[in-house]
């Protein structure tokens, strides 16, 4: 499965190891292809990552909130 990424994103995870270098640059974005399996629990991780790291103490997103939000979306399509 191919999905698409912003490159704030794409280095999120990479910083994260959670995905490596191989991928294909596209304009601003970047697509990478996962397994299905790992695609799942690429989507479990960034789920308790948000839950973990992405909100202020007003319960409001962080800049990283952000990033893992847009993440959520992407990998649910």
């Amino acid at each position: 499965m191919k999905i698409r990424l912003s490159k704030k994103e794409y280095e999120y995870l990479l910083r994260h190891e959670k995905i490596n270098s191989d991928m294909i640059a596209q304009e601003s974005s970047i697509i990478i292809e996962f397994e299905e399996d790992f695609l799942i629990d690429l989507h479990d991780w960034v789920n308790d990552q948000l839950q973990v790291v992405g909100f202020d103490e007003n319960y409001e997103l962080n800049k990283e909130g952000e990033i893992l939000d847009n993440l959520v979306d992407v990998l649910n399509r």
